[in-house]
């Protein structure tokens, strides 16, 4: 028995071990519901009972988390009505709980949400609900929850054409996810990667990437990671057109998706299957599985799976030289294609009547005892409203609110687009900037330091030996010291400035080390005490241009100390605690208005605030006058 199969009978066994129906017994069934998400077919009898129990006890860790499996369960099985009624509870649930466990479970609904309106079509409302759940899990910081949405928001982008911001997307879920230990998230990130790739047509590097996910899934024992696995497999075989290889990867993944009974996915494989069987001319295999497809998409209201099967009937009826029933077909889908671009979605109007329905009753919904109950609510509330000329004009209304905020959102989304556009050109200037600044400051401290510097060592060189061959007066003798004292300084001069352009340290042996020997040269020039002090910073490489201008910054923050506060020591403090940096410069010198800061014109302080935007971080300023000064910067690394 694998290891993961152990862990959900172990906790099968907790539930049975356990019968009084109080916190702990819900929280055994939740857990086990947890470990089962992917495999959930037989879960409704136990999300039913965790509810029960959390409500009769008034468990509100059970009633949120019966209610948030419920919007999974139903939506994974294409009964979205339920699923929308019972998130509409859910949000009625949390709406006065600001609590960070409350926070995140509305980014879960979010989520939940999307992966609906995305099975439906309806990719904008879909990228809403993705674009609102991303919000939540930056806010409270959860990199592994973002890297799954940035996956699915991806592929979102995909189906609307939008390449340029998938790849965006899909780069932001595999940074996060390489970062990440989890190889759970890493599986689900690198098969994401592998699916846009193949819709770009890079079936090798596709290629490349699954075979990388390859090992996880067979560790991680997860049917539905194996499931997309053999997906991914087949729809690449299938797109190389290797047919026959196609068909037994895709039977796999079929016998899999199956046990999950996730009408979408069973649905979506039997399709390509067809394509494979029709391709090698095996025309009675081909319409079982378009009759079968269909009988699923009609029973699951999926509209784009329809449409899909009644052009495999056009194509399939037209290789048995029957035109006129492959034109009837043909029609059939340009008819429903048009339904699905100019209607409001059938499955879409049904969810804001059930969410009217819903939040008419949310009192008696948020205390019943039983799903049999909660179904009977709902029809005699539906009954009612459709039998009443009130409920009518409500539906009218409704829909031409949609119309309305369909417009708005889509206006909305494009404002989005182009101020995201903004921002990524804006730092991209900035970077250039930044790092034209830098190769020029290399290039000087080179040229002074190889070439003004040879000179002047040359010159000193010369001279010296010039004084062994000449006869010199005394006089002329003390002169010609004093000019090679004032050759000496020149040199060494001219080495600080270079180093000072370029500390060489910082090329070659990073950050930290840079740091302390600016620090210690700064200490040893007798201006002022320099301490260095560093904190999980051990072994830590930075990329180039986040060290170098972080070096930078500090440098400023120094040189404004030495030049304004007429301090006897400073602190220099740099944290690394996770992916964050924490920077810390601190004097004890006379202090200034800390208010000034924002609106300074200063070269010195906008540097430093220029470089911190570039990083995408935060400036904390703290000073009073006669009290010193202290800088704090976070950076995310």
């Amino acid at each position: 028995m694998s290891q993961t199969a152990d862990v959900i009978d172990s906790l099968k066994r907790n539930i049975e071990s356990h019968n009084a129906p109080d916190s702990f017994r819900a929280k055994s069934i939740y857990q086990y519901l947890r470990a089962t998400l992917y495999n959930s077919s037989g879960n409704e009898p136990y999300i039913k009972e965790m509810l029960a129990i959390s409500r009769n006890i008034g468990f509100s860790y059970g009633i949120r988390k019966g209610l948030s499996m419920y919007v999974k369960y139903y939506g994974d099985r294409g009964d979205f009505q339920r699923s929308f009624a019972y998130a509409d509870s859910l949000i009625g649930f949390l709406k006065n709980d600001t609590s960070y466990a409350a926070k995140r479970e509305m980014g879960i609904l979010y989520w939940d949400l999307a992966n609906n309106y995305n099975r439906i079509g309806d990719y904008y409302k879909s990228i809403e609900y993705y674009l609102l759940a991303i919000d939540v899990f930056e806010k409270v910081k959860d990199n592994n929850f973002l890297s799954s949405l940035y996956g699915n928001l991806s592929s979102i982008y995909t189906h609307t054409a939008d390449t340029g911001k998938s790849m965006v997307y899909i780069q932001k879920a595999l940074n996060l996810a390489e970062a990440s230990s989890d190889d759970d998230l890493k599986c689900r990130t690198l098969m994401n990667y592998a699916n846009e790739l193949l819709n770009k047509g890079q079936f090798a590097k596709a290629e490349e990437v699954v075979n990388r996910a390859e090992p996880l899934v067979l560790k991680l024992e997860n049917a539905a990671y194996s499931q997309y696995y053999f997906y991914m497999k087949g729809e690449l075989a299938r797109r190389q057109k290797s047919f026959q290889l196609a068909i037994t990867y895709l039977q796999k993944s079929l016998r899999l998706a199956r046990v999950d009974n996730d009408a979408h996915q069973v649905t979506e494989v039997m399709s390509l299957l067809f394509d494979c069987y029709n391709a090698l001319n095996r025309l009675s295999e081909s319409k079982t599985l378009l009759d079968s497809t269909l009988l699923l998409a009609e029973k699951a209201g999926l509209k784009m799976r329809r449409k899909e099967v009644y052009d495999g009937y056009a194509v399939w009826f037209e290789k048995k030289g029957d035109f006129s029933t492959s034109n009837s077909y043909l029609k059939k889908s340009i008819a429903l294609k048009d339904s699905i671009l100019s209607d409001e979605n059938n499955e879409r109007i049904a969810a804001l009547e059930m969410q009217y329905q819903v939040a008419g009753k949310e009192n008696e919904i948020a205390n019943l005892k039983t799903e049999g109950e909660l179904q009977r609510l709902s029809i005699r509330q539906k009954g009612a409203i459709n039998n009443s000329l009130t409920g009518a004009a409500f539906i009218i209304l409704i829909l031409a609110l949609l119309s309305y905020r369909n417009y708005k959102q889509k206006q909305k989304l494009q404002q989005q687009r182009i101020a995201e556009l903004e921002t990524e050109k804006q730092l991209t200037a900035t970077e250039a900037v930044l790092k034209g600044e830098e190769q020029e400051r290399s290039r000087l401290a080179k040229d002074l330091h190889d070439g003004l510097g040879g000179m002047l060592s040359g010159i000193k060189f010369s001279f010296n030996t010039m004084k062994e061959n000449m006869v010199m007066t005394p006089d002329n003798r003390l002169a010609f010291e004093r000019s090679m004292d004032m050759l000496d300084s020149s040199i060494k001069e001219m080495r600080r400035v270079a180093h000072n352009m370029m500390p060489e340290s910082l090329m070659m042996f990073g950050l930290e080390a840079a740091l302390k020997d600016f620090c210690n040269d700064i200490t040893r020039s007798g201006a002022l005490n320099v301490s260095y002090q560093s904190v999980g910073f051990d072994g830590v490489l930075l990329e180039q241009t986040t060290a170098v201008t972080v070096y930078r910054i500090v440098q400023e923050l120094i040189n404004n100390t030495l030049k304004h506060a007429a301090a006897g020591t400073a602190i220099v403090q740099l944290t690394k605690t996770d992916n964050r940096l924490s920077v810390t410069v601190e004097d004890d010198g006379k202090g200034f208005d800390a208010s000034m800061v924002k609106s300074s014109t200063g070269m010195g302080w906008r540097n430093i605030r220029h470089r911190i935007d570039f990083l995408k971080g935060k400036l904390d300023v703290d000073s009073q006058p006669d009290k010193g000064t202290s800088v704090h910067i976070e950076l995310d690394i």
